[in-house]
């Protein structure tokens, strides 16, 4: 019984697996497959800009030292780094006390001047009276020529002392127009419009003839210099484009470009990217700190 249940299963077995070939063979007269081909395309990295991030703080391009006219003590100092100035304002005076007394010697010694040269002019004033009525009697013959002689030389010594007082009150004139003239612009006064960056000295300091004593920035155009690393360089050149944004003006984004590339001395894989930008609107200021994004695509 068992061997006969054995055979119908081999049997049937053979049965279906007939069956599937016929199957496939006929399905084959009526269906293709058609190959897909698959092949490795290199990726293009010029597509995928290359992006470094940095922060930095703004500053001046153009930044000119204030220096003090005179020697002396500085006034009251109402301003602070960071403060707009505009061209000629006044920054700060100077009082020299130095200057002062030059003034007030002066002064005295051109009024001791003065009171000579009328002297020595009256002195003239009579010799050439006397000169005069020497002429006139000689010319009578009434004193010999030695007296006209020397009513002459009383004449001349007298017109040579009151020129050389004359002089001497000149140049103490002068002496003291240009000290007065110290006096008036002892003013230490903004030579652009821009920023204070740097005040060197203190209200009530003691300072001297050309010491600086402020340095003003210009506000257009401005600059900042980051951080980036050297492998950076492959991407990040002189040109790449930069935008900047201010912590104090986070909605306005501004545009600037690398210009100068510039290795560490110290022994570091760093170097030193400045970055400069317009500031025609006025709205940056030396001093802020800003967020830079260079951009650059590879191959560019």
């Amino acid at each position: 019984m068992k061997q006969w249940l054995l055979i119908i299963l081999a049997m049937g077995a053979l049965i279906m697996g007939y069956r599937q070939l016929i199957m496939e063979k006929f399905l084959g007269w009526f269906v293709t497959y058609d190959a897909i081909r698959v092949t490795a395309a290199p990726v293009n990295n010029a597509l995928n800009p290359h992006v470094v991030r940095g922060r930095g703080q703004l500053q001046a391009v153009e930044v000119v030292d204030v220096f003090s006219p005179v020697a002396g003590q500085l006034s009251k100092v109402q301003l602070k780094a960071g403060d707009k100035v505009a061209k000629g304002q006044t920054l700060a005076t100077v009082r020299s006390r130095e200057l002062l007394q030059r003034v007030e010697k002066i002064a005295a010694a051109l009024e001791a001047a003065t009171a000579d040269l009328r002297q020595k002019e009256s002195r003239l004033a009579e010799a050439e009276k006397a000169l005069g009525r020497a002429h006139e009697l000689y010319s009578r013959d009434l004193i010999p020529g030695r007296d006209l002689k020397e009513a002459e030389a009383a004449r001349d010594t007298a017109r040579a002392q009151q020129a050389l007082t004359h002089a001497q009150v000149a140049e103490q004139q002068a002496a003291l127009e240009q000290t007065r003239y110290l006096l008036s612009v002892s003013k230490l006064v903004a030579p652009l419009n821009g920023v204070v960056t740097r005040i060197l000295a203190q209200s009530g300091a003691y300072v001297q003839t050309s010491m600086p004593v402020f340095s003003v920035g210009a506000i257009e155009p401005l600059k900042l210099i980051i951080e980036i690393s050297e492998r950076d360089l492959d991407f990040i050149r002189e040109g790449t484009t930069a935008r900047i944004r201010a912590d104090a003006l986070p909605d306005r984004v501004f545009e600037g470009r690398v210009t100068l590339l510039q290795s560490k001395l110290e022994k570091t894989q760093r170097v030193v990217a400045e970055v400069e930008l317009s500031n025609r609107d006025r709205l940056l200021v030396p001093g802020m700190n800003v967020e830079v994004i260079l951009v650059q695509k590879n191959g560019q």
